[in-house]
Parts: C-alpha cells; structure tokens; sequence
C-alpha cells in the first residue's frame, strides 16, 4: 500500500487566518510577504548547510519588516489555524482507502496535532513530522526521505501533496511521487517539475491517489 506526505501551511491550513493579528500589528498587507520571506530565510539557510527552527526564522522575518511587532502574537496565532473547508473530505478519501498518510511541516509537529485534533481530523492521518527532526528546510531532501522512512516505505511508493510547486520539486528530485494542488498558484512555474497529478483542492487530488494505488 502507497503512502502520503502532506505540506501543511497553505497546502491543509489556512493562512489567511493570520490576518486579523496582521492588522492588529499596523501590517494589513503583510501577511503574504511575511511568510514569503519566511520561506525564503528557511531556504537560504538550508542551501548554506545551516538551521533555525521555524519560530526563529518566523519572528526574524517579522521582526525584518517591522522590529516593533509583536511576534508572540505572531506565534499563538499559529495555534489557532483552521483547515481549508476540502481538507477533512480529502484526508477522509485516503483514510477509507487504508492509505497511511502523515503531514510534513517546516513548522511543530505538536501544533499541528493540536490543531488535528480541534478539528476532528486527529484520526485521519497516522502522526505529524516536521523538519525539526532533520534540522533541514524543505525542499532539501532529508525531510522528505525521513517522511518516508517514518511511513516504513520506499520512496517511490510515497506521494508528496502539496499547494507549493518547489516543495514538490524538492519531493522529485529526493524520488518521491506529487500532487500538486493548485488553488493557491493557479499556474505552476514552468521552472519546476510538473507534479504527476494535479487538482484543483484536497478531494481531488486524494481521489487520483486512491486510483492509482
């Protein structure tokens, strides 16, 4: 039987739900560049061969845009994400079919297990991996070899899901199967691999999956 890693932030939790503190800190357009910087930090440190876990990075890249945020505030809002509406129906898809899926974060893997479980989807998937277990950002390839290690399969028998083309492209070239939701990039950068299935939410690509185990 084939396994799942799922990306988190955009991919299964809403970021949106961030804005209200956003603007509670003065930075109403921010949200989007905040974690796009983020990302870029956690990639320059990955290429450089070094790590800081993702609350360092995400409070230096707050604290870059304006030093006098409130990064506390930043962090606890973290907490309180909810899942995009599709995502119970898609982990569910997989769950029925007896497909082990697991959620691959740059974040805590204990944050998310708290959020699975507010949200009554604790028992869709079989546990929560973050690259805090490597020290390496995605799309490095250690976080994805040791998601697969943890689901106790192959690579090639582990599909990566994600909203993100570069951490599918990260996923390819470490022999991971993808599934790329387009939602949130609408079209992927002709830069990266195309993912070798595609839809347009959670469902979908899940359905796809379940078909071709």
């Amino acid at each position: 039987m084939p396994g799942v890693l799922l990306d988190v932030n955009e991919t299964l939790l809403d970021l949106r739900g961030l804005q209200p503190t956003f603007e509670a800190m003065g930075m109403s357009d921010a949200l989007p560049l905040w974690f796009a910087t983020t990302l870029r930090n956690g990639f320059a440190l990955a290429a450089a061969g070094d790590y800081r876990p993702f609350s360092e990075v995400a409070v230096a890249s707050l604290h870059s845009l304006n030093p006098r945020a409130n990064a506390d505030v930043l962090l606890a809002g973290f907490g309180e994400l909810a899942p995009h509406p599709d995502v119970e129906e898609g982990l569910r898809a997989l769950a029925d079919a007896g497909i082990p899926a697991m959620t691959l974060t740059v974040g805590s893997a204990e944050i998310i297990a708290r959020i699975f479980d507010r949200n009554g989807l604790g028992d869709l998937v079989t546990g929560h991996l973050s690259v805090d277990e490597v020290h390496r950002w995605k799309p490095a390839a250690a976080p994805y070899l040791s998601g697969c290690l943890a689901l106790g399969l192959a690579p090639k028998e582990v599909t990566m899901v994600a909203a993100h083309s570069w951490d599918l492209h990260g996923a390819r070239r470490a022999g991971l199967r993808t599934a790329w939701i387009s939602r949130l990039e609408g079209t992927r950068p002709e830069i990266f691999d195309a993912a070798d299935i595609e839809g347009p939410d959670l469902p979908s690509v899940a359905t796809a999956i379940v078909a071709a185990s």
